[in-house]
């Protein structure tokens, strides 16, 4: 597969004059052919979505030092400084979600039965997310959770139970964060290499915008994006957890109000994808004008 893949990539070079190379994450993208495009004088950039560059096979770190300019959307890998290698210009480039895909479902029927929960989280397995299901399921043993995402047969019995068997993507995820009382913004733990875990991720955005009610954990930058106890609700613990989950489950109008005023503010600032590609076209813009400043210092000498 992996071969197929870089086969596949590098086809793309008989294209000819390609304004830039965007690679989403490039756990399948090889060294060799990175440096194939860079050859070709193609500008090639990363956006890299995860906590971690080392937890994601061999390829990452070897390609980091290769591209450009890399676009993460944590703040703290501009700190990492040992993470980076030589080369590469490093940006940050924030989450968002898609208006056409993440946005306010109505569900009956079928659609309702598979989706509706009153507590759900759609995401990876890690030890800490466990954890903290642990705790809330401890907390409320007859809660109505629904569990998605990959890695979860992993998981201990007492929350194995709720994982659903499968992820969930595109319009199942805008069901899942729609029909759901109270979806749970659970963030990843630190991987290697890296000093911090994440203080949001693409749920941050994604259930806001999609019209659901967010119980995030507590952090500096969700902070900064939403009103507190009016946009969104936090925790910072288990214990947390399972009383934010139990006041909002029994409070309907007030969970209503907080999903829809989190909505509002996710597409009114807007907290889309826009944002990251104004970064990258911004970037690239000026990466243009740099290697044209350079040729005519070239031609000069």
């Amino acid at each position: 597969m992996a071969r197929d893949y870089n086969n596949g990539v590098e086809e793309l070079l008989a294209v000819g004059n390609l304004d830039l190379m965007l690679v989403f994450k490039g756990m399948l993208l090889q060294p060799g052919t990175l440096n194939r495009f860079k050859r070709a004088g193609t500008p090639c950039f990363c956006f890299y979505p995860d906590v971690s560059f080392q937890d994601h096979g061999d390829n990452i770190p070897e390609c980091l030092s290769l591209y450009d300019v890399v676009f993460t959307s944590k703040r703290y890998h501009l700190e990492d400084r040992g993470l980076d290698g030589e080369g590469a210009d490093w940006c940050f480039a924030p989450h968002g979600f898609d208006p056409e895909v993440h946005r306010p479902v109505l569900g009956e029927g079928m659609a309702e039965g598979c989706y509706a929960s009153d507590v759900s989280f759609a995401g990876h397995w890690s030890a800490k997310k466990q954890f903290l299901l642990e705790q809330l399921v401890g907390a409320l043993p007859e809660i109505g959770l629904k569990i998605w995402g990959p890695g979860w047969g992993r998981a201990s019995p007492e929350v194995l139970r709720f994982w659903q068997g499968r992820a969930a993507y595109g319009d199942e995820l805008a069901a899942i964060y729609s029909l759901s009382k109270i979806n749970l913004g659970l963030l990843s733990e630190a991987g290697r290499g890296t000093s911090q875990g994440d203080a949001t991720t693409a749920r941050t955005w994604q259930i806001p915008g999609a019209g659901g009610f967010l119980l995030h954990e507590d952090t500096a930058e969700i902070r900064e994006a939403f009103a507190v106890g009016r946009e969104v609700a936090l925790f910072a613990n288990g214990a947390e957890l399972s009383r934010e989950v139990t006041r909002y489950l029994g409070d309907e109008p007030l969970r209503q109000s907080v999903a829809a005023a989190g909505h509002q503010r996710a597409m009114s600032e807007p907290y889309t994808y826009a944002r990251a590609v104004d970064i990258i076209l911004e970037r690239l813009a000026s990466h243009q004008l740099e290697k044209q400043a350079k040729g005519g210092a070239s031609a000069a000498r």
